[in-house]
Order: structure tokens, then sequence, then C-alpha cells
């Protein structure tokens, strides 16, 4: 690990992984440690970077949960290499997750709950194919099912750009950007909840990531991981008004994994960022209540 950029609640640090990368992971600690309560990694998905769990952090913190959060290579403060940033694989993405958990479990002495959002919920399941053992839990968070296969990628990438110009779904083709899609606060707007206000839009739409892996995400729409091998507890949960992975993708993915599921009233697809966040924390909360510290 590097030196560390310390704030007021929070300390930045880096994890180093493979091909000499090192990963941005914010830290924050527990107000009152809470034995029983295990460590957790927030890992995020396209376009957004660990900046995007400031409000989850905060609040399990103050739960007692020790919290980290990491940005991928090329996003947030992790190394980039304009290069190779899109090519990177699904293996090698899973690398930066491992490296970080490592660093997690040296740290605090404790196995870490792993929460997923989105395409980092497929990184999740594919880094517990083969470390479910040392995690206390997974939590998949509008996640991309371990059956996306069947479903295929061109009807995730209809869903994705569904309530988008056409013009904007051309240029992020042909560049090869998902930013594109939330190039403007007006699109911002568009791909939250309805009732998401302008004035949000306007301040969150400068902290989107142009970096984007399309290597890695068109690898998770193969048959990647087979569920029945994770043994850890495992935490489904959607929301009402994801435009991305909907009821059907929610189910197929709890059922997959033998649990049930819950979906957050008013929140899209970025469930973190949206106005009913702290329902979903809420929700993370208890189910690591009842299915990880019970256990």
């Amino acid at each position: 690990m590097s030196s560390k950029q310390t704030y007021t609640d929070k300390e930045a640090f880096f994890v180093d992984s493979c091909e000499s990368i090192k990963i941005e992971v914010l830290h924050y600690p527990p107000d009152n440690i809470i034995l029983n309560h295990p460590p957790i990694l927030f890992i995020h998905g396209i376009i957004i970077a660990a900046w995007a769990w400031d409000n989850f952090c905060r609040w399990f913190s103050k739960k007692g949960h020790d919290c980290y959060a990491m940005s991928f290579r090329g996003h947030g403060q992790s190394t980039k290499t304009p290069k190779k940033d899109k090519w990177w694989s699904l293996n090698e993405i899973t690398n930066d997750v491992s490296a970080v958990t490592d660093a997690i479990i040296a740290r605090t002495g404790y196995k870490p709950v792993l929460v997923g959002h989105s395409l980092g919920g497929g990184i999740v399941q594919n880094y517990l194919k083969d470390n479910h053992q040392k995690v206390a839990g997974g939590i998949l968070f509008a996640s991309i099912s371990p059956y996306s296969y069947r479903t295929g990628s061109f009807k995730f990438f209809l869903k994705l750009y569904s309530n988008i110009p056409i013009l904007v779904i051309l240029k992020s083709l042909f560049t090869l950007e998902p930013y594109a899609a939330v190039g403007t606060p007006k699109l911002v707007k568009r791909s939250f909840s309805k009732a998401f206000p302008e004035s949000m839009a306007i301040e969150l739409q400068p902290k989107f990531e142009k970096a984007s892996f399309v290597t890695g995400l068109l690898e998770v729409f193969k048959s990647f991981v087979d569920p029945s091998i994770i043994k850890c507890p495992m935490i489904v949960i959607g929301a009402e008004e994801d435009k991305v992975f909907g009821l059907k993708t929610i189910e197929e993915t709890a059922e997959a994994y033998g649990v049930g599921f819950d979906i957050i009233g008013g929140a899209s697809h970025n469930i973190m960022l949206d106005l009913t966040w702290e329902d979903a924390a809420n929700v993370i909360f208890n189910r690591i209540q009842e299915r990880v510290v019970k256990e």
C-alpha cells in the first residue's frame, strides 16, 4: 500500500493490484466498533467510482461497520492506462477486488461482506466463485444476473438506452463510451427515478466517470459463473424503477442463489445515489443481521 490521504471522517489509501495498478480505496472507520458487524467493501459499476458510495459508507459506519469503497482501474483515483482501460478483461478487473479484499482482511482480521452494484455485482460473482471462503457474504445490488447470457447483450443495451435520444445512443456506441448516456444533467435526470430533482442531476453530472470497460462488460454476457459453487450467504436487492436490470433479472438472480429478494421503492438503477438510498441501506443492514451475523 502507498501513503494515506486523510480526511475528517475518512481516509484514502491505495492497494497494489496486478499489472502495476494501484487501486484507490476510501475507508470510513466505524463510529463505535461492534465486534459482530463485519467490514463492508462496496464495489461500483460502470460510469461511477468509489465516491458514489459516500452516503452508504457514512451511514454504515455509524451503525458500527468498518466501511471501504474501491475504484476500479481507470476509475476515480486508481491508476489510469488510456490505451488499456477499455480492454481490461473480467478476470483482470476481478484481481482488483481480490487485492482490496485481502488488504481489508489484513487490516481488520475479519472477513468482509462484498456489495456489488450493476457490473460490480457481476465482478463480485466472478470473484466469489473461487474465493467465497474469504468473505462473510455477498450482496448483489441491482446486479447483472449470472444467467445474463440467456437474455443476451443486445437486449441489455436496448434497456440501458431505452430512455436516451438516438443520437446519444449512436455516439455512445461509436465511441464505446457509456458516459454519453449521462453527458448532460438532462440525461442524468432521465436515468434516475421519476421524482429525482433537476437540481440534484446538475450537481451529480460532473462526477460521472468517462472510463469504462468494454471487454469486461461483454464477458458477463457469457456463462461466467456457476452459482451452485458459491457457498457464502447471498443477498439480492433490486430497484422499482430500474430500467437496466428490472424485476425479471432480480428474480432470476435470487432464484440462481436460492434466496429471496428485496425491491427498493422509488429507486432507479443507481440506488445508492437516488432519493430512497437510505431505504436501501436499511434493507442491506437488516439482511446482513439476518443472513450473515446470525449464521
